[in-house]
């Protein structure tokens, strides 16, 4: 044969609105983790084993952060009041982002599966709380972030696993006939689990498919086999390539000092407390489009 016939499917993804009933909700996840420096009440806390062998977990994925430089904008304007020109920029593009959301929430909302999972250090719903508690002398904060993800069935959903220090937790929301959280955190405990961002990319393509309208119409393309056998079509990144390869190895089994465990149904557009002795933990869990 001098050719191959390969059939390609080509997707509308503009149209993915239209099949919203198929595409499993998206919600944005923010938490607080804080120890609290006075242990509270007589418990004598022993240290614990943690096995994280037989649960699915996955790590947030990096996002770079987008910052002014002010500096060389200062030197780009001959204007007097240049700091009050930097405000007035900012103020701008965050009443267009208030903008777009609203233009959003008007016309339906619209799933963005390539935002899920993408690590976020900005709070905007437990804002307020955050800074409450960082001026209280009784608590230290450990961390904070939020991300954004999809609601999968119980038997579907990772666990998120977010390493600070030598603490962590370890989060699964999901959606049965209500939501629900399962929180794990850890003090001092030395564990690590693989970052398995293939699953994070098969969880994508899965909303991707589901996104796509019944009634769209399959295309085939025809490409020779000139193409197909080309060196050039499949090439790997040596850095990618070697990132994977030097990933260290995990630890899923470790002794941490303290640990706090536990699964809540909860609702939606509410913050939630998980209460220790020793371990603080506040989650918000709201709608993507508010």
């Amino acid at each position: 044969m001098n050719s191959f016939r390969f059939f390609v499917i080509l997707f509308i993804l503009s149209l993915s609105s239209i099949a919203q009933s198929k595409i499993q909700d998206e919600y944005i996840i923010e938490v607080i983790v804080f120890e609290q420096l006075e242990i509270i009440g007589n418990e004598t806390l022993q240290p614990k084993n943690l096995n994280l062998e037989e649960i699915n977990t996955i790590t947030l994925l990096d996002k770079p952060e987008i910052v002014l430089n002010k500096k060389t904008i200062l030197q780009s304007f001959d204007y007097e009041d240049t700091e009050l020109l930097i405000d007035q920029l900012i103020i701008e593009k965050n009443k267009n982002e208030q903008r777009q959301a609203t233009d959003t929430s008007v016309s339906g909302k619209i799933i963005n599966e390539s935002k899920w999972y993408e690590k976020e250090q900005n709070l905007k719903q437990l804002d307020n709380i955050y800074r409450r508690l960082d001026r209280r002398k009784e608590y230290r904060i450990l961390h904070k972030l939020s991300w954004l993800q999809p609601a999968l069935g119980k038997g579907d959903a990772p666990f998120v696993h977010e390493i600070f220090d030598d603490n962590g937790f370890l989060i699964k929301l999901y959606k049965g006939r209500y939501l629900h959280l399962d929180v794990i955190t850890y003090l001092q405990g030395n564990l690590r689990t693989d970052s398995n961002q293939d699953l994070i990319k098969e969880i994508k393509f899965d909303a991707l498919k589901s996104s796509i309208p019944e009634n769209v119409t399959n295309h085939s393309i025809e490409i020779g086999a000139e193409i197909i056998s080309s060196s050039e079509i499949y090439k790997s990144d040596p850095e990618i390539t070697q990132d994977r390869t030097d990933e260290p190895e995990p630890i899923e089994v470790s002794k941490v000092k303290y640990l706090l465990a536990e699964e809540r149904r909860i609702f939606k557009n509410e913050s939630h407390y998980f209460d220790h002795p020793k371990i603080g933990v506040i989650i918000s869990v709201y709608d993507s489009s508010l």
